[in-house]
């Protein structure tokens, strides 16, 4: 080492440090992602998700159809096709003027359920819909289809 800190007089310690971490982090990807391991932990799966939309209004159920695709917003990828729709009144906590709390229906909201099919990988510690989003439920989740955007909640997923 010469006195500017150069090995050789042309290379920084700093820098051939700097250069072998990167390599140590690329093959240690590479390894973890390509490894045989890797592939016999996983398989491809039929994924059933439920979506729970809380407290919308009757116009976003208008918009919503058997057969169209959801996106999920946050990972930029189809989510999977609607395969069926259910909804319920929408029912929330309310003060009344004597003091006392009930579980009251709101008027003009609804709880919408979509039940999604979606094509996915199965591992021992994640299930990842349509590439490498993984899917847990009572996650919050942002959709879009062709016709409404809105955020739920996943209500469950089931493999068939």
């Amino acid at each position: 080492m010469d006195k500017n800190g150069k090995l050789f007089g042309k290379v920084s310690i700093v820098d051939l440090v700097v250069a072998l971490l990167i390599l140590a982090i690329a093959a240690g990807s590479v390894w973890r992602f390509t490894s045989p391991a890797a592939a016999l932990n996983q398989t491809d799966e039929i994924i059933d998700i439920t979506i729970r939309i809380e407290g919308v209004r009757d116009f976003t159920l208008e918009n919503y159809h058997r057969g169209i695709r959801v996106y999920d917003r946050q990972a930029a990828q189809v989510l999977g096709i609607i395969e069926d729709i259910r909804h319920t009144p929408f029912y929330e906590t309310v003060s009344l003027l004597d003091g006392t709390v009930i579980w009251a229906p709101m008027p003009g909201r609804i709880t919408i359920y979509l039940d999604i099919v979606a094509h996915g990988r199965v591992t021992p510690t994640a299930i990842y819909a349509e590439g490498t989003h993984e899917i847990t439920a009572g996650s919050l989740i942002y959709i879009n289809t062709k016709y409404v955007q809105t955020s739920g909640r996943i209500y469950s997923v089931d493999i068939r």
